[in-house]
């Protein structure tokens, strides 16, 4: 007979890259959180270990495998995300939810293809139906790779080269405002 630890282990497995919702555990095991918490503190295996990413349970890799998976992730994430996708990717990390439209505003530019981009990647979601109002949020994939638990996480200072310019362009626009009054 199968134990949790080993249903477990061979639920997270199936699902991979999606992870599962601590409730679904709970329901498919039959058990508590506090007893899914307590079968993933005792997870043993050499490489392999239980991660929490939000709400969702993954397999991942013990951290000693770490700077192997970073030298892949960066070269396959790097490869993949231009720099306009990063750029609209840390404006809806640290702005959600977003629209299409406050994205266009702070970085002065369409970002169809960014969020289309970052949307086919499953860096992020979207709670509504396609429009231009939807609001944008960072998935649950977000935070599994770049490697943190929560968005309180992410770096507190998150001023960055694009908000400069953003102060620098309302500003711009305000002295605009300002002559023609």
């Amino acid at each position: 007979m199968l134990s949790n630890q080993d249903i477990l282990t061979g639920l997270l497995y199936t699902v991979g890259d999606e992870g599962i919702e601590q409730l679904t555990l709970c329901e498919l095991l039959d058990v508590t959180a506090d007893e899914i918490t307590e079968l993933v503190a005792h997870f043993d295996s050499r490489v392999m270990r239980i991660q929490k990413y939000g709400s969702r349970y993954f397999l991942g890799v013990m951290p000693e495998l770490n700077p192997y998976i970073d030298r892949l992730v960066t070269q396959e994430v790097g490869r993949k995300l231009t720099q306009a996708s990063m750029e609209t990717l840390a404006i809806i990390a640290y702005n959600q939810p977003v629209t299409r439209s406050d994205i266009e505003a702070m970085r002065g530019v369409s970002s169809d293809g960014p969020v289309k981009t970052l949307l086919d990647k499953g860096l992020v979601i979207t709670k509504q139906e396609e429009t231009r109002s939807q609001q944008l949020y960072t998935s649950d994939y977000f935070l599994q790779v770049f490697g943190i638990e929560s968005l309180a996480e992410l770096p507190a200072d998150s001023t960055t080269e694009h908000e400069l310019e953003m102060e620098q362009f309302f500003k711009s626009m305000n002295d605009k405002g300002d002559s023609y009054e």
